[in-house]
């Protein structure tokens, strides 16, 4: 499967700043307030646009916390869903993680790292049916268990997925998908 590595156009810059700008230490999202960010984004690799949205949460890691990002976007008909933070290092091969929604047990699976090995990724099937189970669930926690290290846990507040992420799943012509339990192996 050949890799390139995405570069994101000003307007999901801009969003990713104001997100993080404005990401304070509250663990849930404020009533009635979008937690889901959509945007046109576009490849500058291949000069393709496609719609985009991006959710702002936060990554922990022996008691440190950071800001994280997860985001979804469509280029070419191929969806990709990215999992991001400050200090995340990988390397270049299939990283095991364990996820949880809404305080649920915890599943095993696995997703690709980046590029730059600085976060996650799912393309295709896998992040369709992965992004499909966030539907009408409140929260996602996603630990990245690494060798010899303590794991790198992300959690995100994603209620809202559903009418948050529907205009991409039109323009994307997403179906229903596999289990969670599958989407990350």
């Amino acid at each position: 499967m050949e890799r390139h590595q995405q570069a994101l156009s000003v307007a999901v810059a801009l969003a990713l700043w104001a997100g993080a700008a404005n990401a304070g230490s509250e663990p849930e999202q404020a009533a009635g307030r979008e937690a889901w960010i959509p945007v046109e984004a576009r490849n500058h690799i291949t000069g393709t646009s496609g719609p985009a949205a991006v959710l702002f949460g936060l990554a922990q890691e022996r008691g440190r916390q950071r800001p994280a990002s997860l985001r979804v976007h469509c280029f070419d008909g191929v969806t990709t869903v990215h999992m991001d933070a400050d200090g995340l290092r990988l390397a270049p091969w299939a990283v095991a993680v364990r996820l949880s929604l809404d305080g649920g047990r915890f599943v095993a699976g696995s997703w690709q790292a980046s590029a730059d090995g600085g976060g996650l990724e799912l393309s295709g099937d896998r992040a369709i049916a992965f992004m499909s189970d966030l539907y009408g669930k409140a929260e996602l926690r996603l630990a990245v268990v690494r060798p010899l290290s303590v794991p790198f846990v992300f959690t995100f507040a994603v209620s809202g997925a559903e009418p948050g992420l529907r205009p991409l799943a039109e323009r994307c012509q997403w179906s229903a998908g596999p289990a969670i339990s599958d989407a990350g192996r």
